[in-house]
């Protein structure tokens, strides 16, 4: 490495290019990488080089242009501050989040620093490929040996006037940070339940970071509420988001959803069941899908019954059961075989559920797409598929060869679109599941804007 000041030592700044750097948005509030860079220049330190790591040709939903425009625009802000220093970039070319990937890598590119001088490292950008530089950095002993220092820069909020909101990392820290990267993983992977606790042993612990404590309380009611929420808890899951002490911005739209329960109990229902399919079918865990999605439909023929006026009961109907008028124009509507030896409405199961929802009085339209009886006769096979292969699961203890998960989840989107939902956010769901706040897809991005709030 060159040295291009005047008799300084050799000194490398490192940072990978994560959701807050160079800002958060184009125009917005410096990200950490550039506070960091401008205390440091600001204490005297002669940086000579600086290294971006950053994830080529990846989308960035809060950057025109990805990753790619903001790896260019923080190269503009270091080259504004030192005009003429070497900016050497370094291409993370594998799956942004999957560790085993970007370990390699990053081992490669900082190995040359061991002996060419001294290199500062900026840890505080909670991206997927900062915490592989800490394990990086920390297993090989470099730290220890003194020849890289890294740094923790304090969010603007916890910040304090007239004290250093930048210092050196101590062990402590690192431990911290490895431990806050496992709690995390948990809830990528869904365990909501080990995350709670992960969470829960790091706030009862020694913390480094000024105002961490109580972020860290603040995700273990978070993973209780989705653990609220994975047990199809809504009411539960809203009281432990209500006891949130600090205001969590990556939640706003779940706490909402939660809360609607009181507005529309039953559809909320209706997603965290088909939560839970989707989670299972992501994880290719064949057969919890194929238990949760009979599960699902099995629950939107009760409530499409119940939209209907027919209550959820396995008793046969008498007539103060329905609306008035209504017993008596259904026992003409479905005949002698659904009344029994009493006179009653016989209503036992989905089937006979399914038949009285066939009759014109109750206007019920698509109930066909809901039934699953025999393969040889219905119009819905696919579904009756479906629950062959559930029957196999339940009843043989064994996941047949032949399930198709594609047709499962072509079956679930099916029955979902011919429900009648009665709110906006579940007729629009509807249309585009992996929209829903519950979905894998939406669980996991969650975990990740959390994962950058907590820093």
């Amino acid at each position: 490495m060159g040295d291009l000041t005047s008799g300084g030592q050799a000194t490398t700044f490192f940072t990978v290019v994560g959701s807050q750097d160079p800002q958060i948005t184009p125009g917005g509030v410096q990200g950490p990488a550039l506070d960091l860079l401008d205390a440091l220049l600001t204490a005297g330190e002669r940086v000579t080089e600086v290294m971006l790591a950053w994830t080529p040709d990846q989308g960035n939903r809060q950057w025109p242009g990805g990753y790619d425009a903001q790896r260019d625009a923080l190269e503009r802000e270091v080259r504004s501050r030192l005009p003429g220093v070497r900016v050497q970039s370094l291409p993370v070319r594998v799956r942004p989040n999957a560790a085993a990937e970007v370990l390699p890598v990053l081992a490669g590119a900082l190995e040359r620093f061991r002996h060419a001088g001294r290199l500062l490292v900026n840890t505080s950008s909670g991206t997927p490929q900062m915490l592989e530089a800490l394990k990086v950095l920390r297993g090989t002993g470099w730290f220890a040996d003194g020849d890289v220092t890294l740094w923790q820069v304090d969010r603007p909020e916890f910040r304090v006037p007239g004290q250093a909101f930048w210092r050196e990392a101590t062990t402590p820290f690192l431990e911290e940070t490895l431990r806050l990267g496992a709690a995390f993983a948990a809830l990528r992977r869904f365990d909501f339940a080990g995350a709670r606790d992960a969470f829960a042993a790091l706030a009862a612990g020694p913390l480094e970071l000024p105002g961490r404590s109580r972020t860290l309380l603040d995700l273990e009611h978070v993973a209780d509420a989705l653990w609220w929420l994975d047990a199809r808890d809504a009411i539960s899951a809203a009281e432990s988001l209500d006891a949130l002490a600090l205001h969590v911005p990556p939640l706003a739209d779940l706490h909402g959803f939660a809360q609607s329960v009181e507005q529309a109990p039953a559809e909320v229902l209706i997603w965290l069941t088909w939560g839970r399919y989707d989670r299972a079918a992501a994880q290719e865990r064949t057969a919890d899908a194929l238990v949760w999605a009979v599960a699902l439909h099995e629950l939107l023929v009760v409530k499409l019954a119940e939209q209907a006026g027919l209550p959820d009961t396995e008793k046969a109907l008498r007539a103060q059961d329905l609306p008035p008028g209504l017993f008596d124009t259904l026992k003409a509507q479905v005949g002698p075989e659904g009344v029994n030896a009493q006179g009653h409405l016989k209503f036992m199961n989905l089937k006979e559920k399914l038949a009285l929802l066939r009759a014109p009085a109750l206007g019920v339209p698509n109930v066909d797409r809901f039934d699953a009886g025999d393969r040889r006769a219905v119009p819905n096979p696919q579904l009756a598929q479906v629950r062959e292969w559930r029957n196999a699961v339940m009843h043989q203890g064994r996941v047949p060869a032949d399930v198709d998960l594609n047709m499962v989840d072509e079956v679930v989107t099916a029955l979902l679109g011919e429900y009648p939902f009665q709110t906006p956010w579940g007729r629009d769901w509807a249309g585009q599941p992996s929209a829903a706040f519950v979905s894998a897809v939406a669980l996991q991005r969650l975990a990740d804007e959390l994962h950058g709030w907590a820093g």
